[in-house]
C-alpha cells in the first residue's frame, strides 16, 4: 500500500484479514524474514516488519471473511501455531515482555 505509512497498512491488513480495528503504533514490535512463495510456484526472499494492534473493535463481516477463520488464542498457542521460525521467535520475545 504505496499510499499508506507501514503501521497504517498493518491496521489496513488486520481488518481486511481479522476484522479487527483498533490502535497501532509507528514503531514495529520487530521483524523477520522468510521465503513467501509466490502464484507462480516460485519463491522470493521476503522481510515482514510486525505492528502491534491494540484491538478496540470486532466486525461481524470483513473483506475476507470467507477465506479466514478468527480465532483468539494466548500467545503460546500462537507460538505453537506459527509455521514460520522467525514470526515463532518473534512471538516469544513479545510474551517475555
Amino acid at each position: 500500500m504505496p499510499e499508506k505509512s507501514d503501521w497504517l497498512a498493518a491496521a489496513q491488513e488486520a481488518m481486511e484479514e481479522a476484522g479487527v480495528q483498533g490502535s497501532v503504533g509507528p514503531e514495529p514490535l520487530g521483524a523477520y524474514a522468510y521465503e513467501k512463495r509466490l502464484k507462480t510456484g516460485r519463491k522470493r526472499a521476503t522481510r515482514v516488519e510486525v505492528y502491534g494492534l491494540e484491538v478496540l473493535i470486532q466486525l461481524g463481516a470483513w473483506p475476507e471473511s470467507n477465506e479466514r477463520d478468527r480465532r483468539w488464542v494466548t500467545i503460546e498457542q500462537a507460538i505453537e501455531a506459527v509455521d514460520e521460525p522467525g514470526l515463532r521467535d518473534l512471538l516469544k520475545r513479545f510474551g517475555q515482555g
